[in-house]
């Protein structure tokens, strides 16, 4: 005879995977609009800054949700729900990937990119052109690894409702 185990706490693990979905959409929407940003805007540095500042904006929203979707399954966790130990440390990763574009690299970025506009010329003529172009490629990934992080989370969310 297969015994059917249901959850807990059913209300408390349904928000839990429509925060994630939430998440998930969230960094989704990011991508979708940066990419827009840049496809709809002819100049690459006005794209740029546009982009980074819907990733900023976007990041005080992703980084509460996040923190709120570990602070829940932290405390079902704690009361025997030990499937949610899966979605730590892609959390963790998601968390720290969206502090480090919004509140390191993004500035610096900013700050390159000013001191450029200060000195009369676009960043990528700039002699931070090749910094600055490091730094993208790591926001890009970081953004990319944010996308993989969040989905990964309501993945393993909506997978532990169906067993």
């Amino acid at each position: 005879m297969v015994e059917i185990t249901r959850p807990q706490h059913p209300l408390t693990h349904r928000l839990l995977r429509f925060l994630a979905c939430i998440l998930a959409g969230g960094f989704i929407s990011q991508a979708i609009s940066c990419l827009a940003a840049y496809l709809l805007i002819s100049d690459s540095q006005a794209a740029g800054m546009v982009a980074h500042i819907v990733v900023q904006q976007l990041s005080y929203y992703l980084l509460g949700c996040a923190f709120a979707i570990l602070s829940i399954a932290n405390v079902l966790i704690k009361r025997g729900s030990s499937p949610l130990k899966n979605i730590r440390l892609p959390l963790l990763i998601l968390m720290m990937a969206v502090a480090v574009v919004s509140f390191l690299l993004i500035p610096r970025m900013d700050y390159l990119r000013e001191t450029a506009l200060m000195d009369g010329m676009p960043v990528m003529l700039s002699p931070f052109a090749n910094y600055f172009q490091v730094l993208n490629i790591l926001v890009l990934m970081l953004l990319l690894t944010q996308i993989i992080a969040g989905i990964l989370v309501a993945w393993c969310l909506t997978k532990s409702e169906s067993t």
